[in-house]
């Protein structure tokens, strides 16, 4: 995959929908200081470290990866350790004990295998993790179904269409900043809970499905995970 997000629409993503999971946060930390000691977060799909930033500020020290620049960058100048790097060939640091993949990260198609990344991601996981070691990832459902929503900002509009055949979800995403307009098409993956589970726990973990992280529910037509390693 090339960067999903350009400089626009990360800053539109960065100033509308930075706070989706933010009820979510102090659960996702205390699941996390609750796990192996030295608690050391990698955050895979980081964004532009909103989350990263917050669990630090709860005692939870670590760093990202996220494939496109243009949040990489916004991420580096909040002092955040974030480098750019794809899902689909991940190497997790060494120390690392908790991972998370929020906002459908491991749901997106690559583009030179054609296949989402939550089995490389999972996989990788389970080797570097020690046991107790945790991994949280929301992923699109079944039940996505398709919808054009709209939104705005000081001086941006974005529109996305959604259209669904079989297993693959399409995003056509379009914003406009000012006088500049752009296009992305994004791809993801539909997946069953129960299939899902079943391929994760073949893998080795112990795995819960989730429709909240804590108090904090899913968008709708999304389920999440919770990955334990024995």
């Amino acid at each position: 995959m090339s960067g999903l997000y350009s400089p626009d629409l990360a800053r539109i993503h960065a100033e509308g929908y930075n706070d989706t999971f933010d009820e979510a946060h102090d659960w996702l930390a205390a699941q996390i200081l609750h796990g192996p000691a030295n608690a050391h977060l990698f955050d895979i799909g980081c964004g532009d470290g909103t989350w990263l930033s917050v669990a630090e500020d709860r005692g939870v020290m670590g760093e990202g990866v996220d494939l496109s620049p243009a949040f990489v960058e916004i991420a580096q100048a909040r002092g955040l350790l974030v480098k750019q790097g794809n899902a689909a060939d991940i190497r997790i640091p060494k120390g690392t004990t908790a991972i998370t993949c929020l906002g459908e990260v491991l749901s997106y198609i690559d583009a030179t295998t054609k296949r989402d990344t939550l089995l490389p991601v999972a996989r990788a996981a389970f080797d570097a993790l020690p046991s107790g070691g945790l991994l949280f990832a929301d992923l699109i459902g079944p039940r996505c179904l398709p919808k054009a929503p709209r939104n705005t900002g000081t001086d941006w509009q974005m529109r996305i269409e959604v259209t669904v055949e079989r297993d693959l979800l399409t995003r056509r995403i379009e914003t406009q900043v000012g006088d500049r307009f752009d296009t992305v098409i994004h791809q993801q993956s539909r997946r069953h809970p129960d299939s899902t589970k079943q391929v994760l726990e073949a893998i080795g973990w112990r795995c819960e499905i989730l429709d909240s992280y804590g108090p904090a529910g899913l968008l709708p037509g999304r389920f999440a995970i919770k990955l334990t390693k024995p």
